[in-house]
């Protein structure tokens, strides 16, 4: 458990966000080089029309929402659940390995097909120059490993009988969502401190290149995914509510 003693990390970086307004004043008031004030008119409009476009456009944020659906699933349907189970005593009912073995197949059905699509004759998923990079298959990679995932449990799901209608399905999907919804709200704060210090100019006052800007942005948006992880029952696939 979090130790109450220390701040949540969305509180962290909303009081973060509220340092880098009062320092981008001070900043524009003595004439630091390069500084625009986040408390001035322009930077007010700036901050409402920012808002959305700013966590649509936060790094990686749109891989997470689509591996959101398949890891959804996968905790949910008790995949994963039943993986830490055989790691650690190596023990399951008859059902479940049934169940497994499946599930197993499917995933095997889905790496084959798009083997095929990518390096078979059709060449459907490649790029035009035949490659891979900069291909469609590379820009869905999250989309085929979030859909490969959550097909896995779903045949699981219904081979131990634990998903019987469609209902059940979309209450796996937004699994992900409900159980890391915390990732999401503390997201959000840390768009709001990344971009408003970049806004603002104080990144290149204090001598951030773009580069270790954009490595510190990506670390964060994506880590704090980890800290909640590490809250969920150790990396949160051990459990499923029933």
């Amino acid at each position: 458990m979090t130790n109450k003693r220390f701040l949540h990390p969305a509180t962290l970086f909303f009081l973060l966000t509220l340092l880098v307004a009062f320092l981008s004043w001070t900043g524009n008031v003595y004439g630091w080089p390069g500084v625009q004030s986040l408390l001035s008119a322009e930077g007010l409009r700036w901050q409402l029309r920012d808002a959305v476009p700013g966590l649509l456009h936060a790094p990686l944020f749109g891989q997470l929402l689509v591996l959101a659906f398949g890891v959804g699933l996968w905790m949910h349907s008790g995949l994963g659940a039943l993986l830490v189970r055989l790691f650690q005593n190596h023990v399951c009912t008859r059902k479940e390995k049934r169940a497994l073995y499946w599930s197993t197949a499917s995933i095997l059905v889905c790496l084959s097909t798009v083997t095929a699509l990518a390096w078979g004759p059709w060449g459907v998923v490649r790029s035009v120059t035949g490659s891979l990079k900069g291909s469609p298959l590379a820009d869905g990679a999250a989309y085929l490993l979030s859909l490969t995932v959550g097909m896995a449990a779903m045949v699981y799901g219904y081979a131990i009988d634990y998903y019987r209608t469609d209902r059940d399905i979309v209450q796996g999907l937004s699994y992900g969502f409900v159980r890391f919804s915390d990732y999401f709200i503390t997201l959000f704060f840390v768009v709001r401190f990344f971009t408003s210090l970049h806004y603002s100019g104080l990144d290149t006052f204090f001598g951030l290149s773009s580069d270790v800007f954009q490595v510190c942005y990506t670390v964060c948006a994506s880590g704090v995914l980890f800290f909640f992880s590490g809250e969920k029952n150790g990396i949160g696939f051990g459990s499923r509510n029933t």
